[in-house]
């Protein structure tokens, strides 16, 4: 019964030594200057009449998989993705990206798949790649990691930061397309010793190319909507590492879900690795990639503008704090 902890990512440990770095960046800018914390899914700078919104993010060990069975041709949907899909949650538009590409390995075939699946990812995301770093660092690293920035902005006034979160909010969930980009450390500690599992079948393809599927890109369609002014949006959390507990990084309330089901590929990865439920509802994003908070006047409307996400009201915000899910017995009471 392996635990994200036991596979090497220990929750706890690693927000310490965050907070660590944090408590030491007290210089907030001179003529542009940091607004608020940094607790956030991007940070903000004062620019003009608005913000420059900023977001580092990568797709970690899932390389390690895609190495392994040297496909790459999704992999630019989980560093775009992983991006874009944060900065929205400000309220910020994406306008563009740099990457940056550690490795140990050299191979051109492997470099054209990168290039082309980041281009096609920038296509539906709708944003450029206009620079990057690649970093030969053989002593540092052996494989390669793909990371990038992004940045945006968002007009004063028109930032969300969570703060109108309130008693009877609904929680809206957009589908994600598997496990995105987290969970892939525990994921393969699951599968270590009996590696012939995933050249199994599963939903007609190997279940390898079930779990390298590319990250949801909703920054395109949630950005349109944010530009029409026409919904009361409360609060937006993409749902990767940390799983559902992303929603209490803002604002303290009672988040309580009302999830029934999880979709086929969680429960097959749940049920060979022997993973308590607990331990995978702050891992993966359990089928939930992007959730809206929205006063439920403007619920229905925007799930309508979503459709294609697959929307669905997983739960109500209540006086309180914490998470839960009571199908399964979930309850968190913090971030990490």
């Amino acid at each position: 019964m392996p635990s994200y902890k036991q596979s090497g990512v220990d929750f706890s440990t690693v927000g310490k030594f965050r907070d660590s770095i944090i408590r030491e960046l007290s210089f907030q800018g001179n003529k542009y200057r940091r607004t608020g914390g940094m607790g956030h899914y991007a940070g903000l700078v004062a620019f003009q009449d608005g913000f420059i919104a900023l977001h580092t993010d990568g797709v970690g060990t899932k390389t390690i998989l895609a190495l392994q069975y040297g496909y790459f041709d999704e992999i630019g949907k989980d560093l775009i993705g992983m991006n874009v899909n944060d900065i929205i949650c400000t309220g910020a538009q994406p306008i563009a990206m740099v990457d940056y590409i550690a490795t140990s390995i050299f191979d051109e075939e492997m470099g054209s798949s990168i290039g082309k699946s980041i281009n096609e990812a920038s296509i539906i995301a709708g944003i450029p790649i206009v620079g990057g770093e690649t970093a030969s660092v053989p002593d540092l690293i052996n494989g390669i990691d793909i990371s990038g920035t992004v940045v945006g902005y968002v007009k004063r006034g028109k930032e969300i930061t969570g703060k109108k979160i309130s008693e009877g909010d609904l929680i809206l969930g957009l589908q994600s397309s598997g496990f995105h980009s987290n969970g892939f450390s525990l994921i393969r500690k699951v599968y270590e010793r009996k590696m012939g599992i995933l050249n199994e079948k599963f939903d007609h393809r190997p279940l390898w190319r079930a779990l390298l599927e590319g990250t949801k890109i909703y920054s395109k369609k949630v950005t349109e909507i944010l530009d029409e002014e026409d919904f009361d949006i409360h609060g937006m959390f993409h749902i990767t590492g940390g799983g559902l507990r992303n929603i209490l990084r803002l604002k303290e309330m009672k988040y309580a879900f009302d999830i029934h089901d999880i979709p086929e590929i969680f429960k097959k990865v749940i049920g060979d690795g022997h993973i308590k439920m607990s331990e995978a509802f702050q891992v993966f994003n359990m089928g939930i990639g992007f959730v809206f908070i929205v006063p439920e006047r403007d619920a229905d409307r925007l799930m309508q503008r979503l459709s294609e996400f697959n929307p669905q009201i997983i739960g109500k915000v209540e006086n309180g704090s914490g998470l839960t899910v009571k199908k399964f017995g979930i309850k968190y009471s913090s971030y990490y």
